[in-house]
């Protein structure tokens, strides 16, 4: 049985989910309380008007409107907490199949001007930055130039650890899913001080290790990094040079760079701001150079039309980027890493998280989606894929805000409520 909705119960609906959302997005069982209590009023109204029905009885949806409905839905969604939230800026893609069917920039580049964010508008995308180069992984995989079982050593001999039967056996595989046995985020105090990767490679010998390579998971940048070297001395190439020439420009991620003088230089960018959570204002913040020293783990810079671009990569749908083996690869997870994240506690209906290479994977309601966030320089990132729906989004910000945190996960919900009601219909 399925009930009509109408305008004002609907419009209820949603005000009573942004404030869930913002009160406490962290029980999101919240979203289905609302909604089979809306569903309840909704049985006790007036006739609604048909023109606003979630489900018509009589008439069959097609796909392309039940996917039009939930767009519409989510983007009141986002618009109204982007506004409660008063983070300077934002922009979102959604990428459905090999087709950009939602991109929108949202608020300003800069606090207390109208230089509005456009969807061409550059943002750091922080740690979305390892999935990247887990893509141009594939890439040199594909064509022969790498392979995942590559040792570490046999490529760069100034690498070395304490345990030196352990710095022999690691891999690039190991690499790219941080089960190189150290201590989580080891020298990262390096990263932030600008040293060189080539200088925080050759002090890797004073570091010893907590686990067995391939066994436990912590989370690294310094140690993340280190293959950029390795492609480097595969390739002949520079890192930069590489992600260009193998992933942006055939993707057609024209925004897309790697290095600090990229974004300083670029006059279409979304500037970082930071929180005062005593003020509760937000102010402006310098562009700053951490991570481009590392940037395979931290330094990629794109629009979110880029991001679009590149979702339809992640999507299986650009094999002369990356074939769909080697998709099959990053995305297969190489370590649990349920106790140690939060995904499984915070997002309702996932089960199990892991970490495969340059990603994560959560076991989401019966399905595997694909996902990474990212922070750094006060900007924040997230990116999901949901291979089985063929669905894919990316959030970007320009400041730290609540409203961060429930995006992906009332994404899901979203999309699940809404297909499975069209679904049925």
């Amino acid at each position: 049985m399925y009930y009509k909705v109408s305008e004002k119960v609907f419009t209820q609906y949603i005000i009573l989910n942004v404030f869930c959302e913002n009160i406490e997005y962290r029980n999101m069982k919240c979203f289905y309380i609302i909604a089979i209590a809306i569903f309840v009023v909704a049985c006790q109204t007036s006739k609604p008007k048909e023109k606003v029905s979630i489900v018509k009885e009589e008439a069959k949806v097609s796909k392309k409107d039940s996917l039009s409905f939930f767009l519409e839905h989510y983007d009141k969604f986002f618009t109204t907490n982007f506004n409660i939230s008063e983070c300077p800026g934002a922009a979102i893609v959604i990428v459905k199949d090999s087709t950009v069917v939602y991109k929108k920039g949202f608020g300003v580049k800069e606090i207390h001007t109208r230089d509005s964010i456009d969807v061409h508008t550059v943002f750091r995308i922080a740690s979305l930055s390892k999935g990247v180069t887990a893509v141009l992984a594939g890439n040199l995989i594909d064509h022969d130039e790498l392979q995942w079982e590559q040792k570490i050593k046999k490529a760069l001999k100034k690498f070395d650890l304490k345990n030196r039967e352990q710095a022999d056996r690691l891999t690039v595989r190991h690499l790219l899913s941080h089960t190189t046995g150290l201590y989580k985020y080891t020298y990262t105090n390096l990263i932030h001080k600008g040293l060189s990767l080539e200088y925080i490679i050759s002090n890797f010998k004073q570091k010893g290790v907590v686990a067995r390579e391939g066994t436990d998971y912590e989370y690294q940048n310094a140690m993340f990094s280190v293959v950029e070297k390795i492609m480097e001395k595969r390739t002949e190439q520079p890192f930069e040079t590489l992600l260009k020439e193998r992933v942006f420009d055939p993707a057609g991620m024209e925004s897309a760079s790697s290095t600090f003088s990229a974004i300083k230089n670029n006059t279409n960018v979304a500037l970082p701001h930071s929180y005062n959570h005593y003020s509760k204002k937000y102010r402006l913040d310098k562009l700053h150079k951490n991570y481009y020293n590392v940037a395979a783990a931290g330094g990629v810079n794109a629009s979110i039309s880029d991001m679009g671009e590149y979702l339809k990569v992640l999507l299986g749908y650009r094999p002369d980027i990356i074939s769909k083996n080697s998709l099959k690869d990053i995305f297969n997870p190489v370590v649990c890493t349920s106790t140690k994240d939060t995904y499984v506690n915070l997002w309702d209906g996932v089960t199990d998280s892991y970490y495969a290479m340059g990603w994560r994977v959560l076991d989401y309601r019966g399905r595997r989606v694909v996902y990474h966030g990212g922070n750094v320089n006060q900007y924040k990132t997230q990116l999901l894929i949901d291979p089985d729906n063929g669905i894919g989004i990316c959030v970007l910000f320009n400041s730290p805000n609540s409203f961060n945190g429930p995006v992906i996960p009332t994404f899901l919900n979203y999309y699940d409520f809404y297909m499975d009601a069209f679904k049925n219909n």
